[in-house]
């Protein structure tokens, strides 16, 4: 399914057909044939925006998924929520302005954010990587752009955005993986998205792949995200380069100079990439992880297509060459057997992407 189609399907809205439209601007000769081009096609702009701790990016999209423009900022998180949000809305403004022929008609706003959420209301309840609590933001954006804002959980809105509009696109049945900083994902199945009762459905970071593992901050013990996240592979670079020593020989003790605070995600896979021996297990037991992991979402959910995204993912074949032989290995074969695993296909964008595509079908 295209997101048109999609879009179509779920639009609630009394929308006229193109004959009718067209029947219309016929009499309004006040207007030139350029004028009526533009109404009818504007009439499908929507805004959505990837917040996050470090950068926002916002998307201004067509009805069909289709990116018009984007572009992205700091965040600041550092001065507070009321100045994010002036700066937020004087992006989407900016935005507006590119719209073809400088004029653009919002329908509305979708924002993919991290943390806890309280979608209904349009809240952040609490976000660690913002500092915020509390946070109405969808209020505060209707107030100034008069249209509905959507709050949607970030990797939810980006499987979405893969799968409507990137690496998923046709596939009823797939399942969005980020890792990143932490793992999450999204879960589309049957051609629909599975949110859950409080929209926190997809936290595949947080499945136990070691029930005698280290206790995790959300309470569970052995959770994928502290084997195969970013920030497990430059934790445990780091205890290596730390229990290794100055001078110790390798790439990866030199490209930190010593110091096991320089090391994170991207370091490793350079040393890897050198063929520094500690740093390519780093990966491979990282890889094995991710397919432990996977094995278990494979067997409950069968999707035709796995997506990954997010930074860690660009590590390539030292990550999912272990991976996919654990799937290998492990997973039934009939489950198995039509899986299709594809890099995101949309990138950063994802969120913002999915972001808008949500609040155009919730309208």
């Amino acid at each position: 399914m295209s997101a048109k189609e999609w879009t179509e399907e779920v639009k609630t809205q009394d929308v006229q057909t193109q004959d009718a439209q067209t029947q219309d601007v016929k009499t309004q000769d006040v207007k030139t044939q350029d004028e009526k081009t533009q109404d009818v096609f504007l009439r499908d702009y929507y805004v959505g925006v990837d917040l996050g701790g470090t950068k926002m990016l916002a998307a201004l999209i067509s009805g069909d998924g289709s990116i018009i423009a984007k572009e992205e900022i700091p965040t600041l998180a550092q001065q507070g929520e009321a100045a994010v949000l002036d700066r937020l809305g004087s992006l989407i403004e900016g935005l507006l302005a590119t719209a073809p022929g400088g004029r653009g008609v919002l329908r509305g706003i979708g924002v993919a954010t991290a943390g806890t959420l309280d979608t209904a209301n349009g809240v952040v309840t609490f976000a660690t990587n913002l500092g915020w609590r509390d946070v109405a933001v969808a209020a505060v954006l209707t107030d100034r752009f008069g249209c509905a804002v959507r709050l949607e959980n970030d990797a939810t809105a980006a499987a979405v955005g893969e799968w409507l509009a990137g690496a998923g696109e046709g596939a009823p049945d797939c399942v969005f993986v980020t890792i990143s900083t932490g793992i999450g994902g999204g879960i589309i199945s049957g051609g629909r998205l599975i949110a859950g009762t409080n929209h926190n459905a997809g936290e595949l970071g947080h499945i136990s792949i070691d029930g005698n593992g280290p206790l995790c901050p959300c309470g569970n013990v052995g959770c994928l995200e502290l084997y195969a996240s970013g920030t497990a592979i430059g934790r445990r670079g780091a205890d290596y380069v730390r229990r290794a020593g100055e001078g110790a020989a390798g790439a990866l003790v030199r490209l930190a100079g010593g110091d096991p605070n320089r090391v994170d995600a991207r370091l490793v896979a350079a040393a890897a990439a050198e063929g520094d021996a500690a740093a390519s297990g780093i990966l491979r037991e990282a890889g094995r992880a991710l397919g432990i992991g996977l094995v278990s979402i494979l067997h409950l959910l069968n999707p035709q297509v796995v997506i990954l995204g997010g930074g860690a993912s660009h590590i390539g074949e030292p990550l999912l060459g272990p991976m996919r032989e654990i799937v290998e290995e492990r997973c039934l074969p009939s489950i198995r057997g039509p899986v299709r695993f594809a890099a995101s296909a949309l990138g950063s964008s994802a969120g913002a992407v999915g972001a808008a595509l949500l609040m155009s079908q919730s309208r």
